[in-house]
């Protein structure tokens, strides 16, 4: 099937462009950091032998109102365990963080 079809003469200048859709990462803002490190393990023994809280590192800037932050979720990417902050630990940046299975992760571990 053959069609007689004719296309209009282009223009020189004119372009149609497409909406790009926006899937760009949030950045995260000044003082905050995607990673840390598990310093210590907190908390009451689960039946399971897992802690209930952990202390980690290297989330904030000593800058940064942590407190502002407690709910935010954190995830273990080695044990898959997930969490979420309760609120500051200390003056170094530190934060408490709350894990209701437990967290079987060492310390030392990167979170």
């Amino acid at each position: 099937m053959q069609q007689d079809l004719e296309l209009a003469p282009s223009r020189p200048g004119l372009r149609i462009e497409s909406e790009k859709k926006k899937n760009k990462k949030q950045p995260f803002p000044k003082g905050i950091k995607p990673h840390g490190e598990v310093v210590s393990l907190k908390g009451d023994v689960l039946e399971t032998g897992k802690h209930n809280m952990a202390i980690i590192s290297g989330f904030f800037s000593m800058e940064v109102n942590i407190r502002e932050r407690a709910g935010a979720r954190v995830r273990i990417p080695s044990t898959k365990e997930e969490g979420s902050i309760v609120g500051p630990f200390g003056k170094a940046g530190k934060c408490k963080v709350a894990f209701p299975e437990g967290i079987s992760a060492e310390t030392g571990t990167k979170a």
